[in-house]
């Protein structure tokens, strides 16, 4: 049966990653870190022929996959499908402060994420079903070679539970740290993980970061 390699990559840190401030879709770009470790992740995969490269419309995403795109000479495809998840009165806020002025929100945030609805922003359960749509829809389009996905922490850890059949609720079980990589293998209906979060190609630039945010 052909075979499918799929590579999910997060888009570099921004200074907004670094703050602890929430993004959504502010559409803030990479900070000088973030550059070097897109550079670094395209260098990883520069021997992979790529079928496709898909990204996120915003920037720290877009950015990322034309670095990764740019020595396979293919353009980046957009897809709105794969753009971050809406925090509404959160996004360009610290998480300390959204921790107290959202307190019951937050709280659910942390134990039943599939449940939140962020105040004037986006209901959790759509947007997984948003993300894994898009992802079906690319599934159905590429059976075979190697496609790439750049995105966002929330989308990717919707993606990574769909395709390991857990439950939008277990989605702190992974994460996915800035420019790291995952891939999985994916024949018909079988999804196979080969690496989940690796960003041993970005250990001359800084550690992973400690905190999954």
């Amino acid at each position: 049966m052909t075979e499918l390699e799929l590579i999910l990559v997060r888009h570099g840190v921004t200074d907004w990653n670094d703050g602890g401030i929430f993004r959504g879709h502010e559409d803030v770009r990479l900070n000088a870190i973030g550059i070097a470790q897109a550079d670094a992740t395209a260098g990883v995969l520069k021997d992979r022929v790529f079928e496709a490269v898909y990204s996120s419309p915003l920037k720290r995403a877009f950015v990322t996959a034309r670095r990764i795109a740019l020595p396979h000479e293919i353009e980046v495809r957009e897809h709105d499908g794969f753009l971050d998840v809406n925090f509404g009165a959160w996004q360009g806020l610290k998480e300390s402060t959204v921790k107290e002025k959202y307190a019951a929100t937050y709280d659910k945030w942390l134990k039943s994420p599939a449940k939140v609805k962020f105040p004037s922003g986006e209901n959790m359960k759509r947007a997984w079903k948003r993300v894994n749509s898009a992802l079906r829809e690319l599934l159905m389009v590429h059976g075979t070679g190697t496609v790439v996905i750049v995105t966002h922490r929330i989308p990717l850890k919707f993606m990574t539970t769909y395709l390991l059949s857990e439950s939008p609720d277990d989605f702190y079980k992974v994460r996915h740290d800035p420019c790291a990589i995952s891939i999985f293998k994916i024949s018909g209906r079988d999804y196979t993980p080969v690496v989940l979060n690796d960003s041993s190609h970005l250990a001359k630039l800084r550690q992973p970061p400690s905190k999954d945010f």
